[in-house]
């Protein structure tokens, strides 16, 4: 009974599931945190990237996580379709769990997406 497990998620990974490695799309882009100052500044950004982690959801289940480097930068291959991502709880935003994004993954390579999220300083 085992082998048959086994085998099974073997023939559903083949199947091309939203975080196969033989994936050619997926997103990739920036996130950003703001405002990270009380009082923003004509000609200067009040927004930054951030380093953190995030859950891909689909259907209220997880698909994968993905962490963004210190530049906000990130790339997630993931299949054609709509998903939402989530930041992790440590995630330095405002209530985290709340600032859920809807992406939508289109065919033919990568999808560049800028995923925006409030600081709460204000």
């Amino acid at each position: 009974m085992r082998t048959c497990t086994v085998l099974f998620a073997f023939a559903v990974a083949a199947c091309g599931g939203p975080t196969s490695p033989g994936l050619s799309t997926g997103l990739t882009g920036v996130v950003e945190r703001g405002p990270v100052t009380p009082v923003c500044q004509a000609n200067v950004s009040c927004d930054a990237p951030f380093s953190a982690t995030f859950s891909v959801e689909r259907n209220g289940q997880r698909i994968t996580q993905f962490h963004s480097d210190s530049d906000g930068r990130f790339t997630v291959m993931l299949a054609p379709g709509t998903y939402t991502v989530v930041p992790a709880a440590d995630a330095p935003i405002l209530s985290p769990e709340s600032q859920v994004k809807t992406v939508q993954v289109m065919t033919g390579g990568l999808t560049d997406v800028r995923l925006e999220f409030d600081t709460g300083i204000r």
